[in-house]
């Protein structure tokens, strides 16, 4: 099978297996009852969550702007924006969120390196992952305490799964950050056969990456203070979409604590965006705090499309990139 068949065929085998999720979780749930829930959602809520996700995109924007600040680069705030909602809708539609990482592309109408960029992103997940880790193990602190059924070893299979998916990420990244070995190594294993092909360029930036990283490090405070920002707001977030759908069982706090688990399992790279695994993650944390499967089933579907159609605002920078590549491409040959 040659290269083109056998990425076909993975796609394929990708959407099917998504597919088949979201089929066993609406027959799990119940289509009527969940289209019931759906169809009573409260608007001025579902607004209000809405907005939060704007805010929380705004604070990414700021926080990659002052990042690139301490590279001595200057960008637009509303170009750098739109980048931002186009890294989002790309992480949206790849296995693991992997997309994100095409965010340096996205960046470079605004003439700034790949190997800067770069070192920016990455700089930045590995604080965010950090932070996410700290919030699962306050999950799990808080559904000990407050679930109404006792934990089954399911249950702490889910929350040890998003920890754990957590913690790799952030020590692979803040150790590509801060040590130069990290760096070799993990040159050496893209440069392996099996993966060069789709390593590609990115190769080449690593030792690039590794002397900018060591810059991005004094930007580490405002990273973490806009992180942290961003997971109280994306707590509002969810705190409007419960309210919108009618769960009360969970409070503000809950929320708070609660997401950054469960949103680890988007990072699985089974499905785009962890697609049906995440949905499942909700019901079944939810149901351990009292609500519904109907009503959790909705708010994980909901909670999805709520992402997906703002970050649709990304979708002309993602033209506009695309047709810059292809246009340098055409020149080359």
């Amino acid at each position: 099978m040659n290269p083109k068949a056998k990425k076909t065929l993975r796609l394929l085998l990708q959407v099917g297996f998504t597919v088949t999720l979201f089929v066993a979780l609406l027959w799990y749930v119940g289509f009527g009852s969940l289209w019931d829930a759906l169809s009573n959602i409260k608007l001025e809520y579902f607004v209000a969550a809405f907005v939060a996700y704007f805010g929380i995109n705004l604070l990414f924007t700021i926080r990659l702007r002052h990042v690139l600040a301490k590279e001595g680069i200057k960008v637009s705030f509303v170009r750098t924006l739109f980048a931002q909602y186009a890294g989002m809708l790309t992480s949206d539609v790849t296995p693991g969120r992997s997309g994100y990482v095409l965010m340096p592309v996205y960046l470079k109408d605004q003439n700034i390196p790949v190997s800067v960029s770069l070192s920016a992103i990455l700089g930045i997940q590995s604080v965010e992952f950090l932070v996410k880790v700290a919030g699962g193990v306050g999950a799990l602190l808080f559904l000990t305490e407050f679930s109404v059924v006792s934990l089954q070893a399911s249950d702490l299979l889910i929350i040890g799964l998003g920890i754990g998916l957590m913690l790799t990420g952030a020590i692979l990244l803040a150790a590509m950050c801060w040590s130069q070995r990290v760096i070799v190594a993990v040159k050496k294993i893209a440069c392996h056969r099996l993966l060069a092909r789709f390593t590609g360029g990115l190769v080449d930036k690593f030792e690039e990456y590794a002397q900018n990283a060591k810059r991005s490090r004094n930007a580490l405070p405002e990273i973490f203070v806009l992180t942290l920002m961003s997971w109280v707001l994306k707590g509002f977030e969810w705190y409007f979409l419960g309210l919108a759908l009618g769960v009360t069982q969970i409070s503000w706090v809950g929320y708070f604590l609660i997401h950054p688990l469960v949103t680890a399992l988007a990072f699985v790279p089974i499905t785009p965006a962890g697609a049906g695994i995440q949905e499942f993650g909700i019901v079944g944390i939810f149901s351990l705090l009292g609500v519904s499967t109907t009503l959790a089933g909705a708010f994980a579907i909901v909670a999805r499309a709520l992402l997906i159609l703002e970050d649709l605002v990304g979708v002309p920078q993602i033209v506009r990139s695309s047709s810059n590549l292809l246009a340098k491409k055409n020149l080359a040959v």
